[in-house]
């Protein structure tokens, strides 16, 4: 398991290697959520509530996780 904190920015970077994006969402009850959408704008499964655990979804991704851990600089 990444215990490493990773930005928006840095999430939506790594995402690059592939057709998804992360944006910015609020939930049902207000609170600030994120949504892993495709190529198409649709939305990927349910919100995530916070940043860890996209990065914990998306890291199943090799090449996401390659470009979290080794970010160009």
């Amino acid at each position: 398991m990444n215990t490493t904190t990773y930005t928006f920015e840095q999430i939506n970077t790594a995402l690059l290697t592939t057709p998804f994006y992360l944006t910015r969402e609020t939930d049902e009850d207000g609170d600030q959520a994120f949504a892993l959408r495709d190529g198409c704008g649709d939305q990927d499964g349910d919100l995530f509530l916070d940043l860890f655990d996209v990065v914990d979804y998306v890291s199943n991704n090799d090449d996401v996780y390659v470009a979290l851990t080794n970010p160009i600089a």
